[in-house]
């Protein structure tokens, strides 16, 4: 859950958003492997830390949503009993999260002995980042009064990606306080076109750097970026 004592509503689901649940999983992952900041754990809880964090990996292979057989990436939120993506807030729909899967893939990259299914989770959602990549735009703020957030397209810029897609399509989707899902970020309200990161390029430094060095460490030889 998001919250402790558990909230009636969406705070009960397994929550990926904000990457709340990979950072309990690495402070239980850290008191497992007796970093030296928690020296003073003792053995019994640093046992009970490393049962769960191997539930917690359990969940997050479980959690990974496959669309027409494949495997790709998370929801933000997930349904504590189902395991099926659920919604939050108004503007945070059912869909694949092209931001908060990024520390749950680096989370998996940290696991020093991965199996077959770790590997094949970290590959598989590799390859839909690849996919998924938003080419030939930029996120700007404007020079303007008041401050507005604008998609402009630069041949030049680097990828990006939509904090959320559209599970079927692979589309990218954006939504106001009114819950109606558009395919364009200028479609919704100011509010929360300006108050909310639509796009993120935080991948890029999972497919560039960290994703390569994995390989390097531990994959088979044939991968993603093969």
């Amino acid at each position: 859950p998001q919250y402790y004592p558990i909230k009636k509503g969406y705070y009960q689901h397994i929550t990926f958003n904000d990457d709340a649940m990979i950072g309990v999983m690495r402070l239980l992952r850290d008191v497992a492997q007796h970093k030296p900041d928690y020296a003073f754990v003792d053995e019994a809880r640093s046992t009970q830390a490393d049962k769960s964090v191997a539930r917690g990996i359990e969940c997050i292979l479980k959690t990974q949503i496959v669309v027409r057989g494949k495997r790709t990436v998370w929801c933000a939120q997930h349904d504590e009993v189902t395991l099926a993506p659920a919604a939050a807030r108004a503007y945070e729909h059912v869909s694949l999260s092209g931001q908060e899967s990024v520390a749950i893939v680096e989370f998996l990259m940290g696991i020093e002995h991965p199996d077959a299914r770790v590997v094949e989770a970290i590959e598989s959602a590799v390859k839909w980042f690849q996919s998924a990549q938003v080419n030939g735009v930029r996120w700007v703020e404007t020079t303007s009064t008041p401050v507005d957030h604008v998609v402009v397209g630069d041949g030049n810029a680097p990828p990006l990606w939509a904090r959320f897609y559209e599970i079927e399509t692979n589309r990218a989707i954006f939504s106001g306080r009114d819950s109606v899902i558009k395919y364009s970020v200028a479609e919704i309200e100011s509010e929360r076109r300006n108050g909310y990161r639509w796009y993120t390029d935080k991948p890029a430094q999972l497919l560039n750097r960290d994703y390569p060095a994995w390989v390097k460490r531990v994959a088979p030889a044939k991968t993603a970026l093969n």
